[in-house]
């Protein structure tokens, strides 16, 4: 909601998930005033949205609408600010109701694969996603989905 500007746009880009109101507006403008990114911008961005667009938002410090920035992939949803915090709350449902050890498993795979050739990538086996491939909550996750029913997660 509102101005992302340097270190809030910053802050943005260590977000897993991103929620906009669509009149909230994105930029890097640091060399506008003989600064340059260093709190993440000018390594970060140019990695989740196309490297030309994040190199012209730096150069110019251009402020980028929300609707645009999910065009390039860096924000999940867009809505008018009256629905902002109910969209907030169907992220948090849709999260919370998946298993636990399944999230900590895709987060850590995520953040450790990122810079890995994709062969790599796929052999990576992390303690967080080998917890979760032979948790219980597997086994009910499974066994929910057979009974037509919600899953009870554990955690274990």
């Amino acid at each position: 909601n509102g101005l992302a500007l340097g270190g809030g746009l910053e802050m943005v880009l260590g977000c897993d998930i991103v929620i906009a109101a669509d009149s909230a507006r994105f930029a890097l403008p640091e060399a506008k005033v003989g600064r340059v990114p260093l709190d993440g911008g000018i390594v970060l961005l140019q990695r989740l949205i196309p490297r030309n667009i994040a190199v012209g938002m730096m150069m110019t410090g251009r402020m980028v609408p929300a609707p645009e920035m999910a065009r390039y992939g860096l924000i999940n949803a867009v809505v008018p600010m009256a629905d902002l915090d109910d969209e907030v709350d169907r992220w948090v449902a849709d999260i919370l109701g998946s298993a636990p050890l399944s999230l900590r498993a895709i987060k850590a795979v995520v953040r450790e694969t990122a810079a890995m050739s994709v062969h790599d990538a796929f052999l990576r086996e992390t303690p967080e996603l080998i917890a979760a491939l032979n948790s219980q909550d597997a086994d009910e996750g499974v066994a929910a989905f057979r009974e037509k029913r919600a899953p009870v997660w554990k955690g274990r």
